[in-house]
């Protein structure tokens, strides 16, 4: 079977997932100080729901492989962006640190395949220099969320607030 490369669209979408997984990366440090005073957490209560982010996305790494190769990328992608998408506004609708907790790791399980399902049909979809090429760009371009987790997001949620 002839397999022909994705269009650049495709290629953007995945970067764009990806990047959303770097913006929930960061995201919190630069909303902590409304968080901390909307929902009275402690210094140790915000670390832990960031933590909470990334134990939820490194528990789900292997589940997530399994379930890219045996499912593929498409139906894994769409159940767990709609796990994130589940997180982020429970996380809007937080009333206290529990509710966080529990909306960051929907958040990071959600995220578990942002990456690896770029890696995985990168991988199906080019070989050689060519795949490394693609993927780089793809991870590259993501990397905006990150950027824009920083003084973007200070700014909209000091006019708009966290939520």
């Amino acid at each position: 079977m002839i397999r022909f490369p994705p269009s650049a669209s495709l290629l953007l979408a995945l970067a764009l997932l990806t990047g959303l997984s770097q913006f929930h990366r960061s995201a919190l440090g630069v909303i902590a100080p409304e968080l901390s005073a909307d929902l009275a957490l402690t210094p140790s209560m915000l670390g832990a729901a960031n933590g909470m982010f990334f134990a939820a996305l490194l528990i789900m790494q292997l589940p997530v492989g399994i379930a890219l190769d045996r499912l593929g990328p498409r139906l894994v992608v769409a159940a767990l962006s709609a796990i994130a998408v589940l997180g982020v506004v429970l996380q809007s609708l937080a009333t206290d640190g529990a509710t966080l907790l529990v909306a960051r790791a929907l958040i990071g399980i959600g995220c578990a395949a942002s990456f690896m399902s770029a890696v995985v049909l990168c991988a199906r979809w080019y070989a050689g220099g060519d795949m490394t090429l693609a993927l780089s760009r793809v991870f590259a371009f993501s990397q905006m969320g990150i950027l824009l987790a920083g003084a973007p997001l200070a700014w909209l949620a000091g006019w708009l607030g966290w939520r």
